[in-house]
């Protein structure tokens, strides 16, 4: 089922950002691009996030590790 086109007053400054980033032919195909790809683009958002947050906490993790290991190192050649 198709929907009945809705008329929008988009400011101009929009249209022309979504002329940019769609690299298309006219301001209805740059804003429908945009429009269309945004579900997408929230979504990698959100995986790069928790992938960053993943990131931080095995850095931590790491940064114990290591700090433990020097601590054993250290003990060691106090022997």
């Amino acid at each position: 089922m198709r929907c009945a086109p809705i008329t929008l007053d988009i400011p101009p400054h929009l249209v022309k950002q979504a002329r940019l980033f769609a690299a298309r032919g006219d301001d209805l195909q740059a804003v429908c691009h945009v429009l269309d790809d945004y579900g997408r683009l929230v979504a990698e958002v959100r995986q790069l996030r928790a992938r960053v947050a993943q990131l931080d906490y095995e850095g931590a993790a790491l940064d114990a590790r290591l700090t433990a290991l020097q601590d054993a190192c250290r003990a060691i050649l106090q022997l």
